[in-house]
């Protein structure tokens, strides 16, 4: 899976989005055949027309429709190699105290339910073949406190639940891995900016490397990790987010250095 893959299989949930959409162009353009899973199939055909994907319609919140989508391209495009697990349910900041219960459900059902129900779906025909690759999409908002109050903690359950199939599925052939985001300049997050929900300059204010992180630089640690570059590597989190994880404790004594300007 290191170069070019032969029009291979790749599954993307998610992959009319952000992040899920770069992963599919950076899948494309290593060679692989790609399914784009979403619930917004006017968005996913867009995707699929400029890549070359094909649009399968996906709703994470409904087990049959998971398994549906898998038994598809496995019927349709042939075997499943990769899977990345990058549909999710977002949620905008607020105290626990205003937390709406039904958004609850819907977070925890998709995200971690739903990312549950994803890799057994996709994932037991790799054991079957025992051979596959599967990353999953966590968050650094899982690795901390964030006001996010229903994604973060799903966030964290998907962090045990990769390592757990990985250790499970791994004498089968089949690895399991998750890249954390950092402050990503998605779709959703610059609408979020422009409803003055988030603040881009803050989060700047919080990277050692002064700039958001773009979709598609997650995109390439997705690539990385479903690529037989990464064939020793499973059961592993990779933050990808421009070194906000890294900043701890130094807006304690002045922020992060800003020496860009000499």
């Amino acid at each position: 899976m290191g170069g070019k893959q032969l029009d291979r299989v790749a599954a993307v949930t998610g992959g009319a989005g952000g992040i899920g959409a770069a992963t599919v162009v950076r899948l494309r353009a290593a060679g692989w055949q790609v399914a784009i899973l979403d619930r917004d199939m006017d968005l996913a055909r867009k995707i699929a027309s400029e890549t070359g994907g094909i649009a399968r319609e996906i709703d994470l919140g409904d087990g049959d429709s998971i398994r549906a989508a898998a038994d598809w391209v496995e019927a349709e495009m042939g075997p499943v190699e990769a899977l990345a697990c990058v549909a999710a349910h977002l949620e905008n900041p607020h105290n626990p105290q205003d937390q709406d219960e039904d958004e609850w459900d819907a977070i925890v059902r998709v995200n971690l339910t739903g990312t549950f129900k994803t890799l057994n779906a996709f994932g037991n025909p790799m054991r079957a073949r025992r051979r596959g690759s599967i990353v999953t999409v966590g968050s650094i908002t899982s690795l901390n406190s964030s006001p996010l109050m229903g994604y973060g903690p799903t966030k964290a359950g998907i962090i045990n639940m990769t390592r757990n199939f990985a250790v499970a599925w791994g004498r089968e052939g089949v690895r399991c891995n998750t890249v954390h985001p950092g402050p990503t300049r998605t779709p959703a997050v610059e609408a979020s900016y422009a409803r003055g929900e988030r603040s881009p300059d803050a989060m700047i204010r919080q990277t050692a490397l002064g700039r958001l992180v773009m979709p598609e630089q997650v995109a390439n640690a997705i690539h990385f990790l479903l690529s037989d570059e990464a064939a020793a590597i499973t059961g592993i989190e990779l933050p990808v987010d421009s070194g906000t994880l890294a900043t701890g404790l130094w807006l304690l004594y002045g922020g992060v250095p800003d020496n860009s300007a000499g």
